[in-house]
């Protein structure tokens, strides 16, 4: 079982009775197409960096089967009282080689997911891009180091905002997008990126990765407030907050440079539509001279680029300590990212990633603080290998729940004592996806998809109840 310290739940009025959370705020959860849809041959789609095998032959050429199944999982989702459903639309089901040619096939798919979402009162949130980056972009002198693929999709995304921006009011451009400086190469290959082949990415190419993310994000938000009045999009954060090891102020430097460096950096552009002093300094330096002007010669700047949002993810917090202290020999290495050392006073699920629901608070408050915008929890959970489907089709999941009643808890007293404006709460995986690797055993839904069985069928874990109820009382019993 996944181990899960208890916490007190956060977030109280008067008289210690629980209050809700504001009537609009969206209840729901998150997947990708990727991991999600599958119907890779199916419907005119063109093969993205996901549509080739991955070098453990994982395939994602069904995934979840969403596909087949989208009406049957709309009704779950609508079960458990969903308002807003967090999907990514798949670039190459809409431009199958990426550049400005239209599949009416993807184009009518998608259309009537959106429509029957809103029948069954669920706002969907789109992802514009996560990930699955056109094979026909693709390449060691491609993908985002190239100005075709940043010219490509803003095409797309034009495509995407004219054929569903009267179903679509809330849009996220890039996932993740901070990323970008610390797996350069797998902006341009996707996950073949990863391995003993891998591409070495000058620093001065990392950097002009970056700032053509950046444009493709700034062109997106700017046709969107121009197709789709009315409408809101965000960037998409994966959060990395860290913490000092010890109280020495030499590892509050390092945990404050972390934080910059993989958050802060990132957020800055996105708000203020141009490099902090430290950011264009690293940038000169390596050779990369940034134009900070869009396709028509207009400026980044805050008034004609600026987003409503910031979404991100939130999993698990870091430590972070100074290189030249004797602490620093314990560091681990996340996700091939960055070093990052244990935090002692937390628990960790099974999976081994710590369980810090205040630090989603934390978190928070520190975006809200800086920036100014509301925040959109759009990726939480706990993925794990722990789920086990018993004969009479069961699966009983105390441990997710105890892990998002912690969380949802944060939530409700960031919103209610801290006053921070929170858009909503869209776990990750509600309904069981494949992992970024391919794999189908680490599970992060409310309901169990059970991949060897033919059909694929669904079945409602304990979560499932759980989340239901919390929905319905708008969070106040938890």
């Amino acid at each position: 079982m996944a181990a899960v310290a208890s916490t007190t739940a956060a977030g109280h009025g008067a008289g210690g009775a629980a209050a809700t959370l504001p009537a609009d705020f969206y209840w729901g959860g998150s997947t990708s197409a990727f991991q999600f849809e599958g119907g890779a041959s199916e419907g005119g789609k063109g093969k993205s960096v996901y549509d080739v095998p991955l070098r453990s032959g994982a395939k994602f050429d069904t995934a979840s089967d969403f596909y087949h199944h989208w009406r049957e999982d709309i009704d779950l989702m609508a079960q458990m009282g969903f308002s807003a459903f967090r999907m990514s639309i798949s670039w190459t089901r809409i431009c199958p080689n990426g550049d400005s040619t239209v599949n009416e096939e993807g184009i009518a798919f998608y259309r009537q997911v959106f429509q029957y979402l809103r029948q069954r009162g669920i706002a969907p949130v789109v992802t514009l891009y996560h990930w699955d980056l056109p094979l026909a972009l693709a390449g060691k002198e491609a993908g985002w180091l190239s100005d075709r693929t940043v010219d490509a999709f803003l095409a797309y995304s034009r495509v995407c905002f004219e054929r569903f921006g009267d179903l679509v009011c809330d849009w996220l451009t890039l996932n993740e997008d901070n990323l970008c400086t610390m797996l350069p190469a797998f902006q341009l290959l996707g996950p073949s990126a990863f391995g003993p082949n891998a591409p070495q990415v000058s620093e001065a190419d990392t950097y002009r990765i970056l700032h053509n993310t950046l444009r493709a994000h700034f062109g997106a938000v700017r046709l969107c407030h121009e197709l789709c009045p009315g409408a809101r999009i965000g960037c998409m954060l994966a959060s990395s907050l860290a913490y000092p090891l010890t109280p020495d102020p030499v590892d509050v430097i390092a945990a404050q440079r972390h934080n910059r460096k993989t958050m802060w950096d990132f957020l800055d552009v996105c708000t203020h539509g141009t490099y902090n002093p430290r950011q264009a300094a690293a940038m000169l330096a390596s050779g990369f001279k940034p134009n900070m002007r869009g396709a028509d010669g207009t400026p980044f700047s805050a008034d004609v680029y600026h987003m409503d949002f910031i979404s991100f993810s939130y999993y698990f917090s870091i430590c972070q300590a100074d290189q030249e202290s004797a602490a620093a020999e314990g560091a681990t290495t996340v996700q091939t990212m960055y070093a990052s050392f244990e935090n002692p006073k937390l628990a960790k699920s099974s999976f081994g990633w710590t369980i810090d629901p205040t630090g989603l608070r934390i978190l928070m408050n520190e975006l809200y603080d800086r920036y100014g915008l509301p925040v959109m929890v759009v990726e939480n959970g706990l993925g794990v290998k722990d789920d086990v489907l018993t004969e009479d089709g069961h699966v009983h999941d105390d441990y997710r729940i105890e892990y998002l009643r912690q969380h949802i808890a944060a939530v409700r007293a960031t919103v209610l004592e801290d006053h921070v404006p929170v858009l909503g709460y869209l776990p990750w995986g509600c309904i069981d996806l494949l992992s970024a690797s391919g794999d189908p055993a680490k599970r992060y839904g409310f309901v169990y998809v059970d991949f060897g069985a033919k059909g694929m069928p669904r079945y409602r874990k304990d979560s499932f109840a759980w989340y239901q109820h919390v929905i319905a009382t708008r969070g106040a019993e938890l």
